[in-house]
């Protein structure tokens, strides 16, 4: 990684709602740079930009860059994430007459995946999710994505609970069977969902670990380790976080991904970030790395 010397500062004002967008960036002149965007509630008696210019590299290879938003209260995380998404969707559904919008979980997207269904406007029945990665537990564990999506994203009560059980609506990994057989059946059953997006997911949602994991993508910290399969989708393992058998998308299929936006919260990811950001280029190390020089990546920051 290496500081970029030469570029051109462009500032645009937005305003949304309550608050005031400032949306600072650099046009490409040799690479495109990270972008940085900070929201800042115009009722502040000062108004603070940050450029963060000691912080803002580039990947020595080209890539279309990163937007972080920060926001200073939930509500603005959560409104602005779920208009996000239904951006994403609509703008999907009016290309290929369908939505394919992959999940990933955690805490910090619980909020939005509540929110995400209050729309009357989008057609829930051209929208499919399915999960990034699982844990290999039950489905009813509180653990699993499973359980976090059914009771959020098609909890009951809303147009989408209908939609749960139907087979298509949600492909999650079926952890009920054999752990090389629910790799398999998922492999499978997520080849035939990307046929209705052309062979790529639309959006997909991710997080980033203390440690710097994506999706269940652990950091390799050891050379000698063998690369990661190409398959779709494959086992993973872990030690340091709550269940040790995991299933994950592969990074190759994240990246051709549309689009993929990552949530943080608080300030302790953000130095994680941070420190991918300015680390030397390693992507068995830092993961997201990849993701962002694939382009069209997104960050929603809670503070």
């Amino acid at each position: 990684m290496r500081n970029v010397d030469k570029r051109e500062e462009v500032e645009e004002e937005q305003e949304k709602g309550s608050k005031l967008l400032k949306i600072i960036y650099f046009k490409k002149i040799k690479y495109t740079t990270v972008m940085c965007v900070l929201a800042v509630d115009t009722a502040l008696p000062h108004r603070v930009f940050s450029l963060f210019s000691n912080r803002i590299t580039i990947l020595e290879k080209e890539m279309s860059g990163v937007k972080l938003v920060e926001f200073n209260s939930e509500d603005s995380f959560v409104n602005d994430s779920v208009s996000f998404i239904h951006s994403i969707i609509n703008d999907a559904i009016k290309s290929r007459g369908a939505a394919v919008i992959g999940l990933s979980g955690g805490t910090s997207p619980k909020p939005i995946y509540n929110a995400l269904v209050a729309s009357n406007d989008i057609d829930w029945n051209k929208v499919y999710f399915f999960c990034v990665d699982e844990r290999y537990i039950t489905k009813t564990s509180a653990d699993s994505l499973n359980h976090l999506v059914a009771n959020s994203i098609f909890r009951e009560g809303l147009p989408t609970h209908k939609l749960l059980n139907d087979g298509i609506h949600f492909t999650c990994p079926n952890t009920s069977l054999p752990l090389d057989l629910c790799i398999a059946k998922y492999h499978a059953d997520l080849e035939h969902l990307l046929k209705k997006s052309g062979g790529a997911a639309d959006l997909v949602t991710l997080g980033m670990g203390e440690d710097g994991h994506i999706a269940s993508i652990f950091p390799v910290t050891d050379e000698n380790e063998p690369p990661a399969p190409i398959s779709l989708v494959y086992h993973t393992t872990t030690t340091r976080f709550v269940v040790f058998d995991r299933i994950t998308t592969n990074l190759r299929f994240l990246e051709k991904s549309r689009a993929k936006l990552f949530f943080m919260k608080g300030e302790s990811k953000k130095v994680v970030w941070d420190e991918m950001l300015a680390a030397p280029e390693n992507i068995r190390r830092w993961p997201a790395q990849g993701i962002i020089k694939s382009g069209h990546t997104y960050v929603h920051y809670l503070k």
